[in-house]
């Protein structure tokens, strides 16, 4: 007997979505973005620091820090799932849904770059999303589903190969939600107004 267990899950997400009402968030048509004013270079460091706390405060590790080129980004961090109350469950209920039926990561890069010289500066932040895919093992009888993740259960194309060695993560596009939260947070914690700006809403009619 063999089971395949993504056809499964996508029936389960189907009727999950159906009685949640809820569907995949429309992708964002630009970066989500604000620009604030840093006179001083202790405002920049301050607010270098912000942005790092910011993202910490969202279960994010900091993976690189390069105050030369502004850039401040994370390692990949797995989503939060249902049961893991005690951290920030994905929004909107999509992105939950999501989360609870297949492995998630989530990666955030903090842009801050001068704008000009009179020392305002604009603050990019872009959350990435990814899914975990693994081939499909074979199961040929009861003992074997406990051999179902490791690399004695052979995979659907006859691989003997650990899940470690195959596995992809697929880009499934930015979480704008997220994004948005993140930059908020960022320019309060900063002591700045907390109007979020995106490019949908900068961009001609």
């Amino acid at each position: 007997m063999r089971v395949i267990r993504s056809a499964g899950l996508r029936a389960l997400c189907l009727i999950l979505g159906a009685c949640f009402g809820c569907q995949a968030p429309p992708q964002p048509i630009g970066p989500t973005f604000e620009r604030v004013s840093v006179s001083q270079k202790e405002d920049f460091e301050s607010l270098w620091q912000t942005a790092s706390e910011a993202l910490r405060h969202h279960w994010f590790q900091i993976d690189r820090e390069d105050r030369a080129s502004g850039v401040l980004s994370t390692h990949p961090e797995t989503s939060a799932q249902g049961l893991e109350f005690w951290r920030q469950q994905p929004r909107p209920a999509y992105y939950w849904t999501e989360a609870n039926l297949q492995t998630i990561q989530r990666k955030a890069t903090v842009q801050i770059t001068p704008v000009d010289s009179q020392g305002e500066y604009s603050i990019d932040v872009k959350v990435e999303r990814f899914r975990l895919r693994l081939e499909e093992r074979q199961i040929d009888n009861p003992a074997a589903a406990l051999r179902l993740y490791s690399a004695e259960a052979p995979t659907m194309s006859g691989q003997m190969v650990r899940p470690s060695q195959q596995m992809q993560w697929i880009p499934l596009g930015r979480d704008e939600t997220l994004e948005q939260t993140i930059l908020g947070e960022i320019l309060q914690r900063f002591g700045r107004p907390t109007t979020v700006t995106t490019a949908a809403e900068t961009a001609p009619s």
